[in-house]
């Protein structure tokens, strides 16, 4: 009986996981890369469940994949000595997805769907390597899953790290088609057996028949005629599809390309989460692009990574951080002036600005509840010429984006003559002075509809912290 505990599950087809992390590119399986810094996952699978646990209670669960194969756990209580929470996560995959990297023992052969266990504790999420006593585990596979397998040489293994393992007490029962063992440790199972006989040895054994060895199985009998019946069930084709998700912006428009060619879009959440999806495809490799808009309209670089889709399963593209936009205030500035680097981002992100040409300086900010945020750079360290800028995000060690794209500005000897001083724009109360009077008189507009014109600084119907930049230019106190 499943765990009453229990608290969610995920049912989703196929998983295999790339892991890409900050400033390394890591490829787990192959064909996947993307341009720029990025940090998300990759996985493909058949079927995926994941399962908060009462360490303390019995518990049973079940893995079903499309194919009517399965996978279960069985669990006796107080398998944790400490009593904690723990979340399950079980995923079946396909078999080249994990021996690519993991080859088989010499001589032996594996079913075509392999399972990956895993347990972290609720209260921090930290791995739960091993239990303090062993669970039971249970492969149920189908006759097609272990094609060119002597049946009864299946055994269950387990990846230990640097090779697979065989389970001690692992059990064959070829008339229910399931392996069972246990084992008190976790990483990647899968079945193994030897080569089964070949047609033409004379003997009719493992999956062989009629039909398909006559040589050593005899041959068929005529089918009999007559009688009606419907066919047999086919069961439909599994969905080719890929799924992408990851942060944006709040309220952004999150689009996707594929091959160069816009495929689909979608709304990120106030959160500036995202999920967007694509179905129809074929097997093969594919370009992928993610872009996002901000809200006065500023485009994020674009991140680039190529898939390899496999026909019939789900990948799932996930940890996607989508670079913040970036912009500033003039496009020349006064050395010793203040220029402001502004954009949007997820909400409160962690921003870092670059400001460089031959020697590069960074500064540090963060974004708002909205995503947005605002730097006035000091100038007074940068020599006369042209200035690069970009930012990237971060939100704690969890995820890191790549760069935004570059913005370029000139530090020059530049002044605002004293006859035109030109505060007009920031002199809200015409006083010939920017200063608190001003800001008040802005912030009482501040995101109202329809703000007058003299106080719209950037005319773009809206005041907002681009406004309060642009006043901080022209400040005079």
């Amino acid at each position: 009986m499943q765990n009453s505990n229990s608290k969610f599950k995920n049912f989703i087809f196929i998983g295999i996981i790339f892991v890409f992390a900050f400033f390394s590119f890591h490829l787990v399986f192959e064909n996947a890369r993307a341009s720029g810094t990025a940090n998300f996952q990759i996985e493909i699978f058949y079927a995926k469940e994941t399962h908060q646990i009462d360490t303390t209670q019995t518990f049973t669960e079940t893995l079903s994949n499309p194919n009517e194969s399965s996978f279960e756990i069985n669990s006796p209580a107080d398998v944790l000595i400490s009593g904690e929470e723990i979340e399950l996560t079980m995923y079946s995959t396909p078999e080249e997805s994990v021996t690519t990297n993991k080859p088989l023992p010499s001589g032996k052969l594996a079913s075509d769907i392999f399972y990956n266990i895993s347990f972290t504790k609720v209260s921090d999420g930290s791995t739960v390597s091993s239990f303090d006593k062993a669970v039971n585990l249970i492969f149920y596979y189908i006759d097609s899953d272990i094609s060119g397998i002597n049946e009864s040489t299946l055994t269950a293994y387990r990846w230990n790290g640097s090779a697979w393992t065989a389970l001690s007490d692992s059990t064959v029962d070829t008339s229910l088609n399931k392996v069972t063992a246990t084992t008190q440790q976790f990483s990647d199972f899968g079945i193994f057996g030897d080569a089964s006989p070949s047609c033409g040895d004379g003997s009719c054994n493992g999956t062989e028949t009629c039909s398909t060895c006559p040589a050593d199985c005899g041959t068929c009998p005529p089918s009999g005629g007559g009688g009606g019946g419907g066919g047999a069930y086919i069961p439909p084709a599994p969905e080719t599809k890929v799924i992408f998700s990851g942060r944006a912006y709040p309220k952004s428009t999150v689009t996707l390309l594929k091959d160069a060619q816009i495929a689909a879009t979608t709304i990120a959440g106030v959160d500036a989460n995202f999920q967007i999806s694509i179905s129809g495809l074929t097997g093969g490799n594919y370009i992928f692009s993610v872009y996002s808009e901000d809200n006065q309209g500023r485009r994020s670089s674009l991140l680039t990574f190529s898939v390899s889709v496999t026909a019939g399963v789900t990948t799932n593209v996930s940890g996607i951080f989508v670079a913040p936009t970036i912009d500033v205030d003039k496009s020349e500035v006064k050395r010793g002036d203040n220029i402001a680097i502004f954009g949007q981002s997820a909400p409160q992100a962690d921003i870092v600005i670059s400001v460089s040409s031959e020697e590069e300086f960074f500064a540090k900010t963060i974004s708002d509840k909205e995503g947005i945020y605002l730097h006035n750079f000091d100038t007074t360290v940068l020599d006369y010429g042209l200035h690069n800028t970009k930012s990237k995000a971060s939100i704690g060690n969890l995820a890191v984006s790549s760069f935004s794209r570059v913005i370029s500005f000139k530090v020059s000897t530049i002044t605002v003559p004293k006859e035109k001083p030109q505060i007009s724009k920031g002199d809200l109360n015409n006083d010939n002075r920017v200063n608190l009077v001003d800001f008040s008189i802005a912030a009482y507009w501040y995101k109202r509809p329809s703000p007058p014109s003299t106080v719209d600084l950037n005319s773009d119907g809206k005041v907002d912290l681009v406004d309060f930049s642009i006043m901080a230019y022209y400040w005079t106190g």
